[in-house]
């Protein structure tokens, strides 16, 4: 029997956190029903957590034909400029280069029983790849942390992004 795992992906630029619901079908997709939320960089610890656990809690599994049908929609894409749009507008971005220009990113899977926080490789403006599959940068901690302990390795992960973008 397959485990239920659920899916976000959190980005930090320096200024702001954004918590985006990942959900899975063919390939993981922003879950087009999950609101995003946007925490400034003064957020504490705690509420890193809460919004991470809030983001995972709304990821879903879809089948093939639903994930087909959600794709052709376009609503994912128009979702995302949306999205960074009202980002750029609400914090003060002129371009969606300067928004994304120091942006690291966590993928983060979660089942019942733990949570994999993996940092990236900022690759290029608005693409990441994995560091590895399973090297020593990947944090695993136990589903059932606080949300303050949650937070605080959310951290650690973002310490461990790299990135080539100038």
């Amino acid at each position: 029997m397959m485990k239920n795992t659920f899916r976000a992906t959190v980005y930090f630029n320096g200024d702001i956190y954004q918590f985006i619901t990942m959900s899975q079908g063919i390939l993981n997709y922003a879950e087009p029903e999950a609101a995003q939320q946007v925490l400034v960089s003064t957020a504490i610890d705690a509420e890193l957590g809460a919004a991470l656990r809030l983001a995972l809690s709304k990821s879903k599994r879809v089948t093939t034909a639903e994930f087909q049908e959600i794709f052709k929609s376009g609503l994912v894409q128009k979702i995302s400029k949306e999205r960074d749009a009202a980002i750029m507008q609400r914090y003060g971005y002129k371009t969606r280069k300067s928004l994304l220009r120091k942006m690291a990113c966590c993928w983060i899977t979660a089942d019942d029983e733990k949570i994999e926080i993996k940092p990236t490789h900022h690759k290029n403006i608005d693409g990441y790849s994995g560091i590895s599959n399973d090297g020593p940068e990947i944090i695993f901690v136990a589903a059932n942390i606080s949300d303050e302990q949650l937070g605080v390795a959310l951290r650690e992960g973002f310490s461990r992004c790299t990135s080539a973008v100038a």
